[in-house]
């Protein structure tokens, strides 16, 4: 059992679990409700990805994500409802600031503004935590196999529409060589000759003979 003191709150009496599954961290908050943290599905982060570009998560509750959660937390008697993201620069920055929803007839509502202060305050302290154990960079890993799946699914479909982009790029570079081509024999020819018998050009002066005007 871990304990936090976290602003002028009482100490807090915190478990902590680590799903090397999904690679998220699950920190149960005694006589409050349970934080699950990780990485946000959505855009989590590559291999070679530097940590400081990492987008965290923060799901209020535990089980699969969705907007009513078990063991929701409770705070100032607000059940948090939903998840949030949230940039790792801004933990380390302390300039975190989390906007949870509550649940009031079946309509999702945004917390009352001391909720979300004391939630920011309780998530950025478990936040650092959980990012200061060795074993943390694991269990990274441990979400990046999670999300291959999604990744390989995702990143199928990019190949896709960029081979078929491509393809269509090939189609038409290669008709815009073949016009280019064309234009270049055009101008190589030279000149076209006026022909014997043709009308005069448009703007010759009224008195030049038709035989100057046909030799220009």
């Amino acid at each position: 059992m871990l304990t936090f003191t976290v602003g002028s709150g009482p100490a807090l009496e915190v478990a902590e679990f680590a799903d090397f599954d999904t690679g998220q961290a699950t920190y149960r908050v005694t006589d409050i409700g349970a934080f699950t943290l990780g990485w946000d599905p959505d855009r989590h982060p590559e291999a070679d990805q530097d940590p400081m570009e990492e987008i965290l998560h923060v799901a209020y509750g535990t089980g699969p994500h969705s907007f009513q959660m078990d063991e929701a937390p409770v705070l100032f008697g607000v059940m948090l409802a939903g998840t949030e993201s949230f940039t790792r620069t801004a933990l380390e920055a302390g300039a975190l600031r989390l906007r949870p929803y509550r649940l009031i007839i079946s309509a999702p509502v945004r917390a009352p503004k001391g909720t979300a202060r004391r939630t920011t305050a309780i998530v950025a302290a478990l936040a650092r935590h959980w990012l200061a154990q060795p074993w943390t960079p694991e269990l990274r890993r441990a979400h990046e196999h999670h999300c291959a799946p999604h990744s390989l699914n995702r990143y199928s479909g990019l190949i896709a529409q960029h081979e078929e982009r491509l393809r269509r790029l090939r189609e038409h570079h290669a008709y815009y060589l073949q016009r280019a081509e064309r234009a270049t024999a055009i101008l190589q020819a030279g000149p076209v000759p006026v022909p014997a018998g043709a009308p005069p050009h448009p703007f010759a002066p009224a008195d030049t003979p038709a035989a100057e005007m046909a030799g220009r």
